[in-house]
């Protein structure tokens, strides 16, 4: 989920074909026990991992109190990992999440753009539903499935900041196996569109088998999502999003037992689908518009993608309220959960020492401010559309 360093863009290509590539049977004897064992995350190196494992970018912090924690479970038969041979990633071989959706064709897998672009320039690479840790390729309870074309929006660069962030998804077409198509043997989640930032899910992950999760568990989280300002993307709080978690799926309307529902978002998006800070418990997801669509319409009727005009990002990025002649006055500025209420606020000590704070209102913008701290030096002049702030309830001033 936060990304290796980034990678070179790449023009707009033709699905990739495995013609001439490894078969089945050269597949599973390819992928042992031991190399799917050994494999890292996508997201590594540095990564979201313990520190224990592999060292962070920049600090990590605490979750807020109530933050929820993780199942760990057996997993479902649609949700998988997808491995890769790794020259990404200097002949490490590499792993990521994936979910079977359906297709009339039965044999498309959803995952983030930046797995995608690491499939795309594989040798070996396979997906493996309901991923079973300590078993060969050929061992595992449903098989695997080799990876022969995949569908990605030329427009994305893998793990940027930049509004095509927004385009973090891939589609793999998978081989048969001896069961059959992918769908036949997994059954499959639908893939949902929305214009929605507030959704009910469930998210599903392999997070990293080092040091959290030894035996390369999938875990699950039930959230409800918030949207990630300025971005088609939504956030979540959970603990425990280790690398590894890259492309896992967003469900909405989810069946604990069967595991199927409405798949609206899959682990990605800004910075790989994390913070800045790399924390394990802010993890963020593309929501699916019209670009996730037609790349949709493409993988499921096997077409080739079609060029794109410039990405169009969103026209309702978030701004700091006031003129820029009233920010001029700010000394400090800090940003956080700071009421612990899972959206994001903002306090500003002004240069005559005022301290403010302004609540997120969870729909990507901030409420009226609240007193903080008294003024204690002439310094700053409030404009007439900027009243005095109110009393903070919950402040001891």
């Amino acid at each position: 989920m936060t990304p290796t360093p980034a990678q070179p863009s790449h023009p707009p290509v033709s699905p990739t074909s495995s013609g001439g590539g490894p078969s089945l049977s050269e597949e599973e004897k390819y992928w042992t026990a031991t190399r799917m064992d050994n494999a890292v995350p996508i997201d590594s190196p540095p990564g979201r991992t313990p520190a224990a494992s592999a060292p962070l970018i920049g600090p990590r912090s605490t979750p807020p109190a109530g933050t929820p924690r993780p199942e760990h479970f057996g997993g479902h038969p649609m949700v998988g990992t997808f491995f890769y041979d790794g020259r990404p990633l200097g002949g490490k071989s590499t792993y990521c999440t994936g979910s079977v959706v359906h297709t009339a064709a039965h044999d498309i897998v959803l995952t983030a753009g930046h797995c995608g672009r690491g499939l795309q320039r594989a040798t070996h690479r396979i997906f493996v539903p309901q991923y079973r840790d300590g078993l060969s390729a050929a061992n595992q309870p449903r098989g695997v499935f080799p990876v022969s074309q995949m569908y990605i929006d030329p427009r994305y660069a893998a793990n940027t900041k930049k509004p095509t962030s927004d385009l973090d998804l891939a589609f793999a077409q998978v081989g048969p196996n001896s069961r059959g198509k992918v769908e036949d043997v997994t059954g499959a989640l639908t893939f949902t569109p929305t214009t929605k930032f507030t959704h009910k899910v469930t998210v599903i992950g392999y997070p990293s088998s080092e040091g959290v999760n030894a035996k390369h568990q999938a875990i699950r989280c039930p959230v409800t999502t918030s949207r990630l300002p300025g971005y088609r993307q939504v956030r979540m709080a959970c603990t425990g999003f280790y690398g590894g978690v890259s492309g896992g799926p967003w469900i909405e309307d989810y069946d604990r037992t069967t595991g199927t529902g409405k798949v609206v978002g899959n682990t990605g998006g800004y910075n790989g689908g994390g913070n800045d800070a790399n924390d394990d418990w802010v993890t963020y997801a593309p929501i699916y518009g019209k670009d996730a669509k037609a790349l949709f319409n493409e993988a499921a009727a096997h077409r080739t993608v079609g060029a794109r005009p410039p990405y169009q990002p969103s026209t309702d990025r978030p701004l700091l309220p006031g003129s820029a002649g009233t920010w001029q006055h700010t000394g400090l500025l800090a940003s956080g959960d700071f009421r612990h209420t899972g959206h994001s606020d903002m306090i500003v000590v002004w240069t005559d020492g005022e301290v403010t704070l302004r609540p997120g209102n969870g729909q990507g913008g901030l409420d009226p401010e609240r007193h903080l701290w008294p003024p204690t030096a002439p310094g700053r002049t409030r404009e007439p559309s900027r009243p005095a702030a109110s009393p903070d309830p919950t402040s001891s001033t």
